[in-house]
């Protein structure tokens, strides 16, 4: 089940972060004078944290990262190494793994991405039902509650979504995927490409 292990991996980062006194960068690190971190924060060698970004902590970012300017970034958070963050982004409560890519203006929320996914603008997780109601997710023998009331999107690796596609709560992207802009993933798919008409016509996928 995708989100346990989410979950496991945010909270050995809290753990480990729990005695830290604020933010350790590496010496090669860059952050603007203007970014705010608050909290534990951990910066890897050739990080660079740019204008106006707020990052509060736990936070652990890799190596050789790119955090855009006014991005915000709340905690726990773990975001592996070469991972771009575009301007404007919102993350919280997820995990990143290595050569992530995450447009400007994206929302990606309690969610678990793979190595290499690549987000256009605008990208949304939605992670949470508008009935309050927990979310399922899909898992071996069918849909099982997770028992959280947030919770967003897995990501498989290499999957690449369209400007302004929406992913539903507890939904999977299979790997290597690739849907086509504006496209709102209401169900979970087998890997392939998805245009928006294709979508929107092929409703016998579950």
């Amino acid at each position: 089940m995708w989100w346990k292990n989410m979950e496991r991996e945010l909270a050995t980062i809290v753990n480990v972060m729990t005695h830290m006194l604020g933010t350790y960068a590496d010496s090669s690190a860059s952050i603007a004078p203007t970014a705010v971190l608050k909290g534990d924060v951990t910066v890897g060698a050739g990080t660079k944290i740019c204008h106006g970004a707020f990052l509060q902590g736990p936070i652990s970012i890799g190596k050789n990262c790119l955090i855009g300017n006014n991005a915000m970034l709340r905690g726990p958070l773990k975001i592996g190494d070469n991972v771009r963050i575009g301007f404007a982004a919102e993350l919280k409560g997820a995990v990143l793994r290595d050569n992530c890519s995450i447009g400007p203006q994206c929302f990606v929320a309690d969610s678990l991405l793979e190595e290499k996914v690549y987000l256009g603008a605008q990208v949304r997780t939605s992670n949470h039902r508008l009935d309050y109601r927990t979310i399922h997710s899909a898992a071996a023998g069918g849909l099982v509650d997770t028992g959280r009331e947030k919770l967003g999107a897995f990501i498989g690796a290499d999957a690449r979504l369209g400007i302004q596609c929406i992913t539903l709560p507890g939904r999977i992207i299979a790997p290597d995927s690739v849907f086509g802009p504006r496209i709102t993933v209401e169900k979970n798919l087998p890997a392939g490409t998805y245009m928006l008409k294709q979508v929107i016509v092929n409703t016998s996928c579950s």
